[in-house]
């Protein structure tokens, strides 16, 4: 792909990531390109799960494995990533979340059907040093205080809804956001645009904390002012 625009959170229907074949890949194949796949076939029926067979069935969500402990965060099992179905979903359901609202959301939100915010060029973020590419992320977070499930962790989501910069209209599972998760010593762990890490804690992130014993922050409010590309957010709220 260009090399100047950042990945999508996952591939629009139809397109397929080109050096694994996954069919509607998610972020991790991307980064897989320069870190290693986190996931790689391993007979006939893994593959036809993996890319669909002549019929474009068969073709699995997700997997029920990590080959690659990049995209493994060492406090976790994938157990730890089952889903309301009973599967395993370790790339949906995982360790990290990508910050797409900024970089890379395909989802047709867009007025005219199109994407939401999708390509972002890397011009479009001033201030990379400041902003959030993939963090620790806790999944849906009433579904995790509730249930223990870590829903579409895989799409990490920024302290509110941004409307003057993106046409995104709403959170990982419609108005149910999955923030940033705190959970190495009361901080998350960040992957900044800029290449180097760094954690911080909720707060620090721009979440207005509503209750930290279960990691729940307001549901659309805060600032995200590191996860924008400015550095700062002129409609940041209380």
């Amino acid at each position: 792909g260009d090399e100047d625009v950042f990945m999508p959170f996952r591939l629009p229907p139809g397109e397929v990531h080109v050096n694994s074949g996954r069919p509607r890949a998610r972020w991790h194949f991307a980064l897989g390109d320069y870190v290693g796949q986190p996931y790689t076939p391993r007979d006939e029926a893994e593959w036809i799960g993996f890319v669909g067979d002549e019929s474009g069935g068969g073709r699995n969500d997700d997997m029920s494995r990590i080959d690659n402990e990049v995209f493994l965060d060492p406090t976790h099992r994938v157990e730890d990533f089952l889903a309301e179905n009973g599967e395993i979903k370790a790339l949906r359901n995982g360790s990290y979340g990508y910050n797409y609202h900024y970089l890379g959301n395909t989802r047709a939100e867009a007025p005219d059907g199109g994407p939401a915010n999708f390509p972002v060029r890397g011009s479009r973020i001033e201030q990379p040093g400041l902003t959030v590419a993939i963090a620790d992320s806790n999944g849906n977070q009433y579904l995790r205080r509730d249930r223990g499930f870590h829903e579409h962790a895989y799409t990490l989501d920024p302290p509110r809804l941004d409307r003057r910069l993106h046409e995104a209209t709403g959170f990982a599972q419609e108005e149910q956001k999955s923030p940033a998760e705190a959970r190495h010593g009361g901080r998350a762990t960040v992957a900044w645009v800029d290449g180097h890490g760094a954690t911080r804690s909720l707060e620090e992130l721009g979440y207005p904390v509503v209750d930290a014993t279960f990691n729940i922050v307001a549901d659309d409010a805060g600032s995200n002012a590191l996860w924008n590309g400015l550095g700062y957010d002129e409609d940041e709220t209380e």
